[in-house]
């Protein structure tokens, strides 16, 4: 027998148990009851792989909200230290020129946020605790960051709000109550230190100046004190 008729029969022979053997063992798959009522009742995503998909959720604090008062920076692509090369602070962060990336770790090396800075979220605002870092990629573009105050957003027409990508304080920031999100995902890091991602699986898709009357809202309760971590814009409809 040449030895290619031999490989064959051989692969043929180790199909089904040898080489490759099954991933999936035969066992029923269990629920998940808790994550099943948090999403069904109250649209709260809770599965095994959110600190891969928000990894803010690994963290045990946020900056909220800082005193000290920063000062106006064009940053080239690097990585700077809060407290030494940035002033702590809550900054407008402006990209110019071209697209790039910001990151944003705490002092354990948590990543909080990461945004992709460009067409879709040019400005953001974010705050900045001493001992974080922020890092912004980009090949020849420059970041702008300029100090803001805690003032509240303001609805649109008293019923819509659009909040920037970036880190946002319910109670200071944004109106604490009960909301409808439009967008796809509003990733909050609770006053009592849980997180809770709440999920709506038909977005308003950005860009496509859709009538928000026509979007589909899931319903979302924001308490002073959580934290919105958001690294796209999010879009919400105020529940009267």
């Amino acid at each position: 027998m040449r030895w290619w008729l031999f490989a064959v029969v051989l692969m043929a022979g180790c199909s089904h148990g040898g080489l490759m053997p099954e991933k999936y063992d035969g066992e029923a798959f269990e629920a998940d009851g808790a994550a099943v009522t948090a999403y069904e009742e109250n649209n709260i995503l809770m599965t095994e792989d959110l600190p891969e998909r928000f990894p803010f959720t690994k963290s045990t604090e946020m900056a909220g909200i800082q005193d000290d008062t920063g000062e106006e920076m064009q940053l080239e692509a690097g990585t700077y230290d809060v407290g030494t090369d940035v002033p702590p602070g809550r900054y407008d962060v402006l990209l110019q020129d071209e697209a790039g990336a910001l990151v944003i770790e705490d002092d354990q090396g948590v990543r909080l946020l990461e945004i992709p800075v460009g067409v879709r979220t040019p400005v953001a605002q974010v705050d900045l605790a001493r001992g974080y870092t922020l890092t912004f990629a980009s090949r020849d573009g420059q970041l702008a960051i300029t100090p803001v105050g805690n003032d509240m957003m303001e609805m649109d027409g008293e019923e819509y709000i659009e909040i920037p990508a970036g880190t946002h304080t319910v109670g200071t920031h944004v109106p604490a109550g009960e909301y409808e999100l439009l967008s796809e995902s509003l990733p909050i890091m609770g006053d009592d230190g849980l997180p809770r991602i709440y999920w709506n699986p038909s977005p308003m898709m950005l860009g496509l100046d859709e009538d928000m009357e026509d979007v589909k809202g899931v319903p979302t309760e924001m308490k002073a004190g959580d934290t919105i971590v958001a690294e796209y814009p999010v879009q919400l409809k105020k529940i009267e």
